[in-house]
């Protein structure tokens, strides 16, 4: 029996990730880096996980209108998420 080298799959994951979603995640980083002081992101309309749209936005300084706790009350799917600079 062959050792399973989990660095291949690793890879694997990457790879195939990268392949599925990376117009959408193009599509966000252009929403993103306009010269808007608000941005209106609606996760539906980017086929991208609420988590994932938290994340690119935080990472390019935006934060959420409200502070994170007005992300958790949101539905996950009803409502957009607004951003702020």
């Amino acid at each position: 029996m062959r050792k399973i080298d989990p660095t291949e799959r690793v890879r694997g994951v990457v790879r195939s990730f990268r392949g599925r979603h990376g117009r959408r995640a193009r599509a966000l980083a252009v929403r993103l880096d306009g010269d808007d002081d608000e941005v209106v992101l609606r996760p539906w309309e980017l086929r991208l996980p609420r988590s994932v749209v938290y994340a690119a936005a935080r990472s390019r300084g935006w934060e959420p209108d409200g502070g994170t706790r007005a992300l958790v009350q949101r539905g996950p799917w009803l409502e957009p998420m607004r951003f702020t600079r």
